[in-house]
């Protein structure tokens, strides 16, 4: 039951982000993508996409083991697959809300308004922290990254929020922001020094010879993501006790 519930709440938020759209106009939507193919260079890596959704699009046979056609690979869900993975990692630290069961769920105001899923919660009350898994570059991660984490932080008066991503460098280092105060108009923007959010990477191993060497590389990298990360939350802890 509750995964239907999701389900549904899934389908409403696709309606509501394409209010234009009208079930009669699905048959011309397949025709001008079927007449003009992404042919630009610069788009080349959504070619196969548009002819996924064309071949959903008109129920024609896409699953696997069926059909006339080569399969080349799998579609997953990479960014739930990280959140997982991260889960694994810090479970003894963080809660985990799961949206896709509905488990966990929140809310950001009283009377059940506003229903979130952060990522991560942590376990301890009196220095609460919020994580958010993010399966790409540190440089992604942007605007509406920081204004979801910020917005947990409020809602669970935490002063340090974190972001799990993938490292792909050979260093995986902690990018701290410090969360202004003041505005520009009055001209009396500083940083405070008692709130940030945190880019936190998991260095993965990117030249392997082998699957053990991997597994060696990978380890050695979630132990000191690990080390770090508690560290990094432990800082607050010995603050608050001087």
């Amino acid at each position: 039951m509750q995964i239907l519930l999701k389900a549904k709440e899934e389908v409403s938020l696709i309606v509501d982000a394409t209010p234009k759209y009208r079930f009669h106009d699905k048959q011309k939507i397949v025709a001008i993508n079927q007449k003009t193919p992404i042919r630009h260079a610069y788009y080349r890596e959504y070619r196969n996409l548009q002819h996924l959704c064309l071949l959903i699009l008109q129920h024609q046979k896409h699953q696997i083991g069926l059909g006339t056609k080569q399969v080349y690979g799998i579609l997953f869900d990479g960014a739930w697959l990280w959140e997982e993975y991260v889960n694994l990692l810090v479970e003894d630290v963080f809660y985990h809300p799961m949206n896709r069961v509905g488990q966990g769920a929140q809310r950001l105001f009283a009377g059940k308004a506003g229903l979130i899923y952060p990522d991560f919660i942590s376990r301890d009350s009196q220095n609460r922290v919020i994580g958010d898994a993010k399966y790409k570059p540190a440089e992604n991660i942007g605007n509406k990254d920081y204004l979801q984490v910020l917005a947990y932080m409020l809602r669970f008066d935490a002063k340090k929020g974190f972001y799990f991503y993938p490292e792909s460098t050979q260093v995986a280092e902690e990018h701290i922001l410090w969360v202004n105060s003041g505005t520009t108009y009055e001209k009396n923007v500083k940083r405070r020094e008692d709130m940030c959010v945190i880019k936190h990477g998991l260095l993965i191993p990117g030249n392997s010879v082998d699957y053990e060497t991997f597994l060696c590389q990978i380890s050695v990298a979630e132990i000191k993501f690990q080390e770090e990360l508690l560290h990094s939350i432990s800082i607050d802890r010995q603050v608050e006790n001087r």
